[in-house]
């Protein structure tokens, strides 16, 4: 049996799902087995399936009070966060000696590249940030640009040593991740390989136990659903139930806090509205949702549009990558985004009457839903990754 190394960026569920994806149907499809490196949220992932998996060193960023990246904090960090990525290289090292894959699979995970290839074992990169930019307030001028540009060649140097470097995203000018993603010279390993998001095919008849169990009428259906680390939940959840007040009275609202480790049973608040500590039903919600209600997280972006429904996106504070994302997602026209630091349960009410009442967020989504299921990213980076098997 085939083995396969997969190192997967831990912070959040975006990353593991697409690995876990592409690793269920190269078990299923070949004599293989995977192995997996991760920390925080992912391994808990991981862990909860009985997968097996190993506890890399954490290169955490560090968040702040407000549930958003602390740019001063992660900046004063910067000697622990070199010392933890070098700890993460050795950690890397060590595993893949003793395990000996044919491939190892890195989502985002830098140190899993370098430690592969010092041991001369090929690697397929999945990456959806090759540079890192700044948060539009942070850029000023000359001086932000030469820097930005300055590390996003060095990134990129060490990102080429990957053998393959996916992006899972759509081909230009459809990329969501573009900012992240362009002006970098590894051009020459880079394929886009579409969204690698599982295409939801879901029948019919459950579907409608879905609707049934939740009371659903025919009024439009809200799904919010808060993803990402842990910290940055708190300040997007207490906004989020004080809107369901007045959005009960129109719509439909369910409401997600994306907390795992607590009960998948929903409750109903005294205003209509359903929540879950965690949604074991997403996939039906995204499916039945009229509008989306979401953090701006790249998986999280492309199960929007793989579904086709007009968003409302709240990217974390700070957070250079959601940011962006979001950016380029409102300049598409696929819905609204409201900034972290301004949202409030008023301007969130106002976002959905925007995505529910203009028929053009729904038509600009069509259009693109229509390009992303031309691609099936999983199973593209499935074949790619069974090619060095």
């Amino acid at each position: 049996m085939q083995k396969v190394y997969s190192a997967v960026f831990g912070s959040g569920l975006g990353h593991v799902s697409r690995v876990y994806a592409i690793a269920k149907i190269l078990e299923r499809t070949s004599e293989c087995r995977f192995r997996y490196s991760s920390f925080d949220e992912a391994y808990d992932f991981l862990k909860k399936y009985n997968e097996d998996v190993n506890y890399a060193p954490s290169v955490a960023i560090k968040w702040n009070v407000a549930g958003g990246v602390s740019g001063s904090r992660t900046v004063l960090g910067g000697p622990s966060v070199f010392a933890a990525f070098v700890e993460q290289v050795l950690f890397e090292r060590r595993q893949l000696s003793k395990y000996r894959p044919r491939v190892t699979l890195s989502d985002s995970r830098l140190s899993a590249v370098l430690a592969s290839k010092s041991l001369f074992c090929p690697v397929v990169t999945i990456l959806n940030q090759i540079r890192i930019l700044f948060p539009p307030r942070f850029r000023h001028g000359r001086f932000s640009d030469a820097l930005e540009r300055t590390e996003a060649d060095f990134l990129g140097l060490y990102w080429s040593l990957s053998d393959e470097v996916l992006i899972p995203d759509l081909p230009p000018p459809f990329t969501i991740s573009e900012a992240n993603v362009s002006n970098v010279d590894v051009s020459n390993k880079v394929s886009y390989t579409g969204f690698m998001t599982p295409k939801l095919s879901i029948p019919e008849e459950q579907l409608s136990k879905v609707k049934s169990a939740l009371g659903l009428d025919s009024r439009p259906v809200i799904f919010i659903q808060i993803s990402g680390p842990n910290a940055t939940k708190d300040a997007f959840i207490q906004p989020v139930l004080e809107s369901t007040g007045f959005l009960s009275r129109k719509y439909n609202v369910i409401v997600s806090k994306g907390l795992p480790s607590q009960s998948p049973i929903p409750y109903k608040l005294a205003n209509g509205a359903w929540v879950y500590d965690w949604c074991p039903i997403k996939d039906e919600l995204f499916v039945l949702g009229d509008v989306l209600v979401a953090r701006a997280g790249h998986t999280t972006i492309s199960q929007c549009i793989s579904t086709g429904k007009p968003t409302v996106l709240v990217p974390i504070f700070n957070h250079s990558e959601q940011i962006w994302n979001a950016e380029k997602f409102s300049r598409l026209g696929l819905g609204i985004t409201i900034a972290s630091e301004d949202l409030t349960a008023g301007k969130l009410q106002t976002g959905v009457d925007e995505c529910v009442d203009n028929q053009n967020y729904r038509d600009n989504m069509r259009r693109i839903k229509e390009v992303s299921d031309r691609f099936d990213g999983i199973q593209e980076a499935a074949s790619i990754v069974k090619g060095y098997l």
